[in-house]
């Protein structure tokens, strides 16, 4: 009988009886009907959760907790988070009927893009939608998120600035391709048939070498020449060709700060095109209207879809923060000695790290769908041929039944993004949101709401505030249900009498337009 091999190589999964349920528990919590249903009920109860709210919270704590859970920590549910030592949002838009917390934003901010990115790369999304899904990381996201677009850039650098591969290849007579080859043939042979293949050097033409190469030959991925007065993404930032010198092969650029550079071609990454700017009859700002109290402060108005976004978004942050307390705190823990799988510390680097960077390689061939495949290669190879979960189990501890559904997680912040990107009202939001950004330096809410009320075409709106909390790492993002705010330009509320989708695929639905 195998029944204790068996016991001793499941006890530590049984355990962790939370598994087996998060998955339901989490599936229902991130999903479409349930964020907009909550964000709904809070508006109709001025920023607080009504009484059938907090016993529907009660019986799914008691899923996840157990039956003990209403008794201990049952009446200790906030209906509200407290915002006493917190950045307090504007009053002119904000009650606020929903806030929620980032932490550790130095590098858990980056560490989401990388995820993110990386799924948008290997997934299934048209081009045309990858690139428009990279504008709105460049045009909104970097700058609301306080992300450094030099930083985001470094990859595509460090990939231009390395040496391309001229090695010489080798092409077959198809002698090896014969059905009567014998596999188990001395060496000796081998090596005569090798002397007997034609070789083919094939070396890569060197870039800079001949005096009359044509400046339409050169440049980036496709191999076009850029016009002069054209803006490019460069190692410096965004800059503006001045002219091209085909004596040293050089660009000349113009700084956003005013400085002249001469950049290498590698060092010119892609041409940007501009974001255009909002224009309107009258102007929409007043002497006397009310400011953010931080300049750092940052206001966007947009759809249900960037709602949803930030909700799943601000998961995927708490998430990474889980791990990456596990990994420091679990070779702590005596009672998981023969669980976790044993690291030791590498120079300078600790164990903690080392083993937070081993969940993310997890997570990054989850998301290429190694884990998933019915082939043990590739990236599945990498997990010891195991899946996620118990790989997750074995380096993290029990702790981490949360990080169980990341790529579900990874895949709805990317159907939502996806939303955005094609949603012509987000693109307008975003031109309002890059002329106050790009303007006087500081946000103004009103102003904000009446230019996004001329392209709202009687959508529900949502408004959002994004404060750094002083003297730590983290931030607070406040949120509000506008409603339809085309309708009543003057009011201080919108309507909220239009009914918001609930729909669990494809975009938010737009409403009756005017």
């Amino acid at each position: 009988r195998r029944w204790k091999e068996l016991a001793e190589n499941n006890y530590y999964k049984s355990v962790d009886h939370r598994s087996l349920t998060w998955r339901t528990v989490d599936k229902r919590a991130t999903s479409t009907r349930t964020l907009a249903a909550e964000i709904k009920d809070r508006a109709a109860n001025n920023g607080s959760e009504s009484d059938s709210a907090v016993i529907a919270k009660r019986e799914k704590a008691k899923e996840e907790y157990g039956s003990f859970y209403e008794k201990t920590m049952g009446r200790y549910l906030p209906r509200k988070m407290d915002l006493t030592n917190l950045p307090k949002p504007v009053t002119s838009l904000f009650t606020p009927q929903y806030s929620m917390r980032f932490e550790n934003n130095s590098w858990a901010q980056r560490d989401a893009y990388r995820i993110l990115c990386f799924a948008l790369e290997r997934g299934s999304i048209p081009p045309a939608d990858k690139e428009r899904c990279h504008r709105v990381w460049k045009d909104f996201l970097s700058p609301f998120f306080e992300i450094s677009t030099i930083w985001m850039q470094s990859p595509a650098v460090a990939y231009a600035a390395s040496p391309h591969d001229t090695t010489a290849s080798i092409v077959s007579n198809g002698d090896e391709l014969n059905p009567h080859h014998d596999d188990d043939e001395s060496s000796t042979e081998e090596n005569d048939n090798f002397e007997n293949m034609t070789v083919k050097e094939e070396v890569m033409k060197d870039c800079h070498k001949g005096d009359s190469e044509d400046v339409s030959k050169f440049t980036l991925v496709d191999n076009q020449p850029i016009p002069c007065g054209t803006t490019v993404s460069t190692v410096y930032g965004d800059a503006s060709v001045i002219e091209y010198r085909d004596m040293d092969k050089s660009f000349v650029v113009s700084l956003p700060f005013g400085a002249t550079a001469y950049l290498n071609r590698n060092a010119v990454l892609c041409t940007n095109l501009p974001v255009d700017q909002f224009q309107l009859d009258e102007p929409a700002t007043t002497p006397e209207e009310e400011t953010l109290d931080c300049s750092t402060d940052k206001i966007m108005l947009g759809p249900q879809s960037l709602y949803l976004f930030f909700r799943l978004h601000q998961v995927l942050i708490r998430r990474l923060n889980i791990a990456k307390d596990l990994a420091f705190k679990v070779d702590n823990d005596g009672s998981l000695c023969t669980l976790i799988e044993h690291m030791t510390a590498d120079g300078s680097t600790p164990v903690g790290q080392k083993r937070y960077d081993a969940y993310l390689n997890l997570v990054y061939g989850l998301v290429e769908g190694g884990y998933n495949s019915p082939f043990q290669g590739g990236s599945a190879n990498a997990a010891e041929g195991g899946k996620y979960e118990d790989r997750v189990r074995c380096l993290l501890g029990h702790g981490a039944y949360e990080l169980a559904t990341m790529d579900k997680l990874v895949s709805h912040i990317l159907k939502h993004l996806q939303n955005l990107a094609n949603d012509e009202t987000m693109q307008g939001m975003m031109q309002i949101f890059r002329k106050q950004l790009d303007g006087a330096g500081c946000f103004r809410p009103l102003a904000f709401r009446q230019e996004a009320s001329m392209i709202s075409e009687g959508e529900n709106v949502f408004a959002f505030q994004y404060c750094k909390i002083p003297d730590s790492d983290g931030a607070i993002m406040h949120l509000e249900l506008l409603g339809c705010i085309a309708d009543d330009d003057d009011s201080d509320k919108g309507s909220l009498t239009a009914e918001i989708s609930e729909s669990n695929e494809g975009p938010a639905t737009k409403k009756l337009r005017k």
